[in-house]
């Protein structure tokens, strides 16, 4: 194998780059080898091609100067089914990414700018021989490069610019005249302090493939493609023209009212744009980076074209599903479906935002929304990885910025949040209860002291005043310090909890008595004794108070009874913005108010879930409007997952499995289902690591029926409404009946219970 070592690499050493410029650069290598196991390393800059029919998609993180970025991600792959004895090749074409973000051709949007950094490349091919034998060949100086090619423009936010007629036919076969192609050059690290690890996360993948459904003729040759779904991916346009003519493709969420599209949610202009190179049918696939977007407006077509002439890709990290919902109501299930869209839309290396005009790792929503996300995906291995992203972004002080990892760096309350940075300690929390990552805890127990430590050093008396407040709330009265204290004594429960976990005794008792100390602050600073309500009698810092056990025993009742007072003469609208909206839907169902929760669900008017899926959503959008604003706002967008609490109440609540009080890993389990509403049926599916939980409920007039599936290794308590509840399958180990409900205690197995309720049956 030319250039071939034998020995070990160390990647240090060998960074390369070819020659600067806006177009792609390609590096390739001849290999000759025997069918052997492949593996391919690679640390890229920007998104990855492998010329030898294998796709994939990277962002990767080598450190930019002026930021807090220190580490770079390795991507791993198997590339033994694409080589075949005799010379093979080795191609990588890189596209800009996120890292190359210069100002694009064309006037196109970018969020932000950097100075040129120069594309660049480290890659090592391991050969496994049958004899026992490794070989490497690594990127040196003998690969030859070139930036001549089709793409012109690869700018991450703003889109692409291709000439087909500058294609490199067979670029990456052996028999490619390469003899205008220059050899690599050496390159410096762009951070000197950057790291190297493996990709702990899985691959970015095509997860579907979605058909237009409608194609609509706008005059002068543009039309407007309908996909039927707001998504994250690849358009696929297969087209005809006379060679070099000029297409371009507009992405969208929205139309506007005349038909075409409207990019006010997005940014604009984001185009890609194609100049044919008149071979027949050419069919082109924007693969450096992808669009959030519904609708794709086509320009300058010389002909009619079909609608099945436009597919698109859905991208996302391949993390496995591994939950599902369905019920009686066709409003939950369409509630369920965009929230599961926005998560996917959003679900790449990190969890960002939005897939259009920021793509950025905010991470409030990472925590917020965690255990709705949990419930239908396996994201441990990707939590994993973005603990450590928020690790790397962390400041010497201990302060967590609000982005991680942190490419523009912000300022004021968009680097520093309270309710954004305490992500460093839920995160890893939840992970560890919900799969026992209990080494996430001891690896980045410093990283969380650091944070309380900076925290308790913003705060006065307890009180942390300085935030973003609820973010996109609609009663904007709550003072910051009750959103900010809120997430200083997450912090400070949450890493008491942990220190448990570790038997840190000592730590606990403190980040305890520290948790109890900033609830009796909260207590003493907001609470109204007259009105029974805190602060400004907003729902937010009502239900922050009830969940930070801030409320007297003596007041809870009426605490309870002032915000579900607030939310019926809001005509059960909720007031909550994105932070205290998880602590609404917790609140309400701890003290047996499921049925003011689906009330809230079954609207249709502002502010509601159902008020944008009327207005045509089809995923979760940033504000509670969506598509059709009541309120004389500006468009919001129509992709973020900041709002998908509800997925949590749906699953634990309505369907009711939610792990017990201190259990973790699913070791014991509370079911206890939320009979509300004209719901008729429930069933949901859910897989823990130790197997699936199912569980199903019926109404039929005064007959309930409760199916439960539990997985070996797994015990649960079911809660049953009424005393005279009788089960028919299964082993039971214990019956408790405590009015109004018989509790059954149960292993692994499959049960079948039935007892007679009332029409109107609430949980308590």
């Amino acid at each position: 194998a030319t250039g071939s070592r034998s020995n070990g690499v160390d990647f240090q050493d060998i960074h390369h780059q070819a020659s600067n410029g806006n177009k792609t650069n390609h590096y390739f290598k001849y290999i000759r080898c025997h069918y052997s196991p492949v593996c391919l390393i690679l640390s890229l800059l920007a998104l990855l091609l492998l010329g030898a029919g294998i796709a994939a998609m990277l962002v990767a993180l080598i450190g930019i100067p002026k930021t807090t970025i220190t580490a770079t991600t390795a991507m791993t792959t198997t590339t033994t089914a694409t080589l075949k004895d005799g010379d093979n090749v080795l191609g990588v074409a890189l596209g800009k990414g996120i890292y190359r973000a210069e100002k694009p051709l064309g006037g196109r949007y970018y969020k932000f700018l950097t100075t040129s950094h120069p594309m660049k490349l480290i890659a090592q091919l391991q050969l496994n021989y049958t004899n026992g034998n490794c070989q490497y060949i690594v990127s040196d100086s003998s690969w030859l490069t070139t930036v001549t090619g089709p793409l012109l423009e690869s700018s991450w936010y703003g889109g692409e610019e291709y000439d087909a007629r500058k294609e490199l036919i067979g670029w990456d076969t052996p028999t490619y005249d390469y003899s205008t192609w220059k050899m690599a050059d050496i390159s410096t690290i762009p951070n000197p302090n950057a790291t190297y690890r493996a990709r702990q996360s899985p691959s970015i993948q095509p997860v579907e493939e979605i058909t237009a459904i409608s194609v609509t003729d706008k005059g002068h040759g543009t039309y407007v493609f309908d996909l039927g779904v707001n998504h994250a991916g690849w358009p696929k346009l297969s087209m005809r023209g006379p060679r070099g003519t000029t297409v371009t493709m507009r992405p969208a969420e929205l139309l506007s009212s005349d038909g075409t599209i409207n990019q006010e949610t997005e940014g604009t202009p984001i185009y890609d744009r194609y100049t044919f190179s008149g071979n027949g049918i050419e069919t082109y696939v924007p693969i450096f980076r992808y669009h959030g977007f519904r609708y794709l407006q086509v320009e300058n077509l010389t002909y009619v074209p079909q609608v099945n002439d436009l597919k698109s890709y859905t991208l996302r990290i391949n993390n496995d599903v591994t939950g599902t919902f369905n019920s009686s109501i066709k409003l939950l299930n369409d509630i369920h479906k965009i929230v599961n869209r926005a998560v996917q839309s959003n679900m790449f290396s990190v969890f960002t935002d939005c897939p259009h005009r920021e793509k950025l790792g905010w991470l409030e929503q990472t925590h917020l929304v965690f255990p709705a996300i949990q419930r239908f995906f396996d994201i441990q291995a990707h939590g994993r990885s973005i603990v450590r992203r928020i690790a790397e972004a962390q400041l010497n002080n201990g302060m967590v910025p609000s982005t991680a990892p942190e490419y523009p760096i912000f300022s004021g309350g968009f680097r520093d949040e309270p309710n954004w940075g305490n992500s460093i300690i839920l995160l890893p929390l939840y992970l560890y209860q919900s799969y026992g990552e209990k080494a996430l805890l001891e690896e980045f127990y410093s990283n969380m002291v650091s944070w309380i430590d900076y925290l308790t050093s913003k705060a006065k008396n307890n009180i942390v005043s300085y935030g973003l407040g609820d973010w996109f709330a609609i009663d904007q009265s709550t003072p910051v310090g009750v959103t900010g204290t809120y997430g200083y004594w997450m912090s400070a429960n949450g890493l008491a909890t942990i220190a448990y976990a570790l038997n840190k005794i000592a730590d606990a008792q403190k980040y305890s008595d520290l948790t109890s100390n900033i609830s009796s602050a909260f207590h003493t600073t907001y609470f109204n004794a007259t009105a029974h309500t805190y602060a400004t009698g907003s729902q937010a810092a009502d239900v922050f108070a009830l969940e930070m056990g801030a409320v007297p025993i003596t007041e809870q009742q009426n605490v309870i009874q002032h915000l579900i007072n607030d939310i019926r003469q809001r005509g059960n609208h909720t007031s909550t913005g994105e932070v205290s909206l998880p602590s609404w839907f917790r609140m309400l169902s701890f003290y047996g108010h499921d049925d003011v929760v689906y009330d809230f669900l079954s609207r249709t008017d502002s502010p509601s879930y159902g008020y944008v899926i009327i207005h045509g959503a089809t995923s979760l959008t940033e504000d509670w409007d969506g598509p059709a604003p009541a309120r004389g706002q500006s468009l919001a967008s129509q992709n973020h997952f900041s709002f998908g609490a509800v997925d949590e109440w749906l699953m634990c609540s309505l369907a009711g499995i939610k792990q017990a009080a201190n259990s973790i890993d699913y070791r014991i389990l509370d079911i206890k289902p939320a009979i509300v509403g004209n719901i008729s049926h429930i069933k949901v599916t859910y897989r823990t690591t130790r197997g699936w939980i199912e569980t199903q409920w019926n109404r039929a007039g005064t007959t309930f029926t409760l199916k439960v599936m539990l997985p070996y290794g797994s015990i649960a308590n079911v809660y049953i409404p009424g005393t005279d509840a009788t089960s028919d399958y299964g082993t039971l180990i214990q019956v408790r009946k405590t009015e109004p409900m018989t509790i059954f205690k149960i292993e692994s197995g499959s049960y079948t219970f039935k007892s007679v309720i009332n029409v109107n049956t609430k949980r308590n």
